[in-house]
């Protein structure tokens, strides 16, 4: 299994995960707006995807959205990475991809000056992220507009 961050060659796959994770994998209509925003987004490096690749086929990938916000004492560059689209093919679960491509993205995002990594988990995928040093925070609003 090879990890490795995403090209422009995996944009496909990325959008048939997205679908899948949004429960509309046979609706093509917004297929374009999909594959605009991963095409921009990777070009100018405000998201950075990794996949697990197994002999030429993406089987697992994971996204990180990048934002710069004001420079905190713990987290001087003020770069934030919000992981997202976290998918595993089904043959491919319970079998350590999910959290050993997160730990080699981690990797990565470190040396990129990023210190701080924020989510929304499902309950089942609780147990793998707190196992990768996650926890879970109680001071998280939103608000739809």
């Amino acid at each position: 299994m090879l990890f490795r961050k995403a090209i422009t060659n995996d944009i496909p796959q990325l959008i048939n995960f997205r679908k899948i994770l949004l429960c509309h994998e046979d609706d093509s209509s917004i297929d374009e707006t999909f594959r605009n925003y991963f095409d921009s987004s990777l070009s100018d490096k405000s998201l950075v995807v990794w996949v697990a690749d197994d002999h030429g086929v993406v089987v697992s990938s994971v996204c990180f959205c990048l934002c710069r916000l004001a420079p905190r004492f713990e987290n001087p560059s003020g770069l934030v990475a919000y992981m997202a689209n976290v998918f595993t093919v089904p043959n491919y679960r319970r079998k350590g991809i999910g959290s050993n491509l997160i730990s080699e993205a981690i990797v990565d995002l470190k040396t990129q000056g990023i210190r701080k990594i924020l989510l929304h988990s499902s309950d089942m995928a609780k147990p793998m992220y707190e196992s990768l040093g996650f926890v879970e925070g109680k001071n998280y609003m939103s608000a739809n507009i």
